[in-house]
């Protein structure tokens, strides 16, 4: 394949189905048509189903086995506090890193977990958690543009606890900002254009029901957002559309994940409470694991033995014994049962449902050199459930101000020129990308 320029488009959250709905129903007409000049398909995410996991596969083509990340934090060994994942905790090298040892430069603009920006040829804007604006711009002399546009790495997320039609506001504030600065950096010089519009799981989460029922009051706030981020993709495709058909450039647009309703949320440490596995004195954030304890959860569905060396408190060690008590929690969570009045063609009844599909041993999900930090299970939700850690819960089941919730089928891809090969899973978009450039395909 001979070398060409790469366009990258990434819509966090953003599922097949919703795309397509949302260009059938005239809200993404630009999207739309590529749509049908791609002949998008459906890819499968990593688990758990975050963001921090999914670009990262994504982008390095390796697993959490190969990268190290398992989710938005990782316990801290010796201690019980949890450590946030930044880009200096990712054990793989992503396509620009490998774009800059090819002598290649790079545009990355918001992608999830690249704080603190790190030098590249070329330029970044770090993405979701963006601490400090002058540590997630690269080269520095970057910054006193981006105050002077207003940029913000997120818009005011805690708003949507109490009033979404605010958030929504303010997420189309910060998008607009963001897609001015996306379309400026069009013009600089680079062989690798990635940019990941992080708003979409925004209005996904907070605001799920109204993409799809037009009576919801927030329906109009939320799809605006979306003709926001189409009108971005058809000056894109205005902009690099002919240099595409071309041939001397690709475009890939492509999601982490899909999104779904949410039925319940599921609060696991309540449940491993309830079974006798947990033992917690006082109340969080003061909280107090007891030594009794033989398992704790993490977000989002990752469960850890109380180990010996890993916890402060541990004596779970390796053999038989932890073995069983794996098997005895899996087999338990399978089991877990959530009741719900529907309504149906005879009217209301009850229906008993399971919100775990899966569960997966840690060390059978996952491979690589960095698997021996992988939970000891790994939950995998069914739709319309939303796994959670969810120690400072009353109960295992409840809502939030949520209303939507990742799921890992079904995530939005498309290339033009069209690929003869459409990867199923979501670390093969990595060798798509990486041809794209005449670079090396993941190990």
């Amino acid at each position: 394949m001979v070398p060409r320029r790469l366009i990258f488009l990434g819509l966090d959250g953003v599922g097949l189905d919703l795309a397509s709905s949302l260009a059938q129903r005239g809200v993404m007409p630009n999207l739309g048509r590529l749509l049908q000049q791609g002949r998008a398909w459906a890819t499968a995410s990593p688990l758990p189903e975050v963001s921090p996991v999914c670009w990262t596969s994504m982008f390095s083509g390796q697993g959490p086995g190969g990268h190290g990340i398992f989710g938005f934090a990782s316990p801290a060994p010796g201690t019980y506090r949890i450590t946030p994942c930044d880009s200096t905790m990712v054990r793989a090298p992503r396509i620009w890193e490998l774009a800059d040892q090819a002598g290649l430069s790079s545009v990355v603009l918001n992608v999830p977990l690249t704080y603190p920006a790190k030098p590249l040829r070329g330029s970044m804007v770090s993405g979701f958690v963006t601490l400090d604006l002058a540590k997630g711009v690269h080269p520095p002399e970057l910054l006193p543009k981006l105050q002077a546009m207003g940029y913000r790495p997120e818009a005011e997320l805690d708003t949507g606890r109490e009033d979404k039609a605010a958030l929504l506001a303010d997420v189309a504030q910060a998008i607009a900002v963001r897609l001015k600065l996306f379309e400026q950096t069009w013009e600089d010089s680079w062989d690798l254009w990635v940019g990941v519009i992080a708003d979409t799981d925004r209005v996904n989460h907070f605001a799920w029901p109204a993409l799809w029922e037009p009576e919801n009051e927030l329906a109009q706030a939320a799809r605006d957002i979306y003709r926001q981020v189409d009108g971005h993709v058809g000056r894109l495709w205005q902009r690099f559309g002919d240099e595409v058909q071309a041939g001397e450039a690709a475009l890939m647009i492509a999601a982490d994940h899909s999104f779904g309703p949410i039925v319940s949320e599921v609060y696991l440490n309540q449940w491993l409470i309830s079974e006798g596995y947990l033992a917690v004195e006082g109340n969080p954030p003061n909280e107090r694991i007891l030594p009794a304890t033989q398992a704790l959860a993490l977000d989002p569905g990752r469960i850890y033995l109380h180990r010996a060396g890993l916890f402060p408190g541990g004596s779970i060690t390796p053999g038989p014994e932890a073995e069983a008590l794996l098997q005895e929690i899996a087999g338990k969570l399978k089991a877990l049962r959530f009741t719900r009045l529907t309504q149906g063609p005879g009217g209301p009844k009850l229906e008993s449902e399971a919100p775990v599909a899966r569960v997966h041993l840690g060390r059978e999900l996952y491979s690589g050199p960095e698997a021996g930090l992988a939970p000891d299970l790994v939950a995998e939700p069914a739709h319309g459930y939303s796994l959670r850690g969810g120690l400072d819960r009353a109960g295992v089941f409840g809502l939030s101000h949520l209303s939507g919730t990742h799921r890992p089928q079904g995530g939005l891809a498309l290339m033009l020129p069209e690929p003869m090969d459409k990867p199923q899973e979501l670390t093969g978009l990595f060798d798509l990308m990486s041809g794209t450039l005449g670079l090396e395909p993941a190990a």
